[in-house]
């Protein structure tokens, strides 16, 4: 497995009405939002956190919910095929390969079936700050 960077990117919160979405977290945790390709906005917003370099991203679904689990994290790194490599042999599962809305990811499950997703850099600076693996 060849090095590479991985870094927490952001934190993912379902939301079925963006725009409500957006004004209740970003009034209850001091957020901005940050713009975001016109294509994404119908789907995706992102904040800024005024003391942290993890973005919170809310994600369109009109799913309901069904179990605890309503929230995730999303991975960024420079290879993401060896970077998903690497999360298998600490025991992580490929569950969904991704590539609508202009992305291209893998949905993961952790040993205990939770989810989250390894996409590609978002953060090119800071994802330059970690070391390789």
């Amino acid at each position: 497995m060849r090095a590479h960077r991985s870094r927490l990117c952001h934190f993912v919160i379902d939301v079925d009405d963006l725009d409500r979405g957006v004004a209740f977290w970003s009034a209850a945790l001091g957020a901005t939002e940050e713009p975001l390709r016109e294509a994404s906005r119908h789907i995706y917003r992102r904040l800024t956190l005024p003391d942290s370099e993890i973005r919170i991203l809310l994600q369109h679904t009109n799913d309901p919910k069904t179990s605890k689990e309503r929230m995730h994290l999303d991975l960024e790194t420079d290879d993401v095929e060896a970077e998903v490599r690497r999360l298998e042999a600490l025991g992580a599962v490929r569950w969904d390969h991704q590539q609508e809305r202009g992305f291209d990811f893998w949905v993961m499950r952790d040993p205990w079936g939770n989810e989250f997703c390894v996409l590609q850099t978002n953060f090119p600076d800071l994802l330059s700050k970690r070391d390789p693996w």
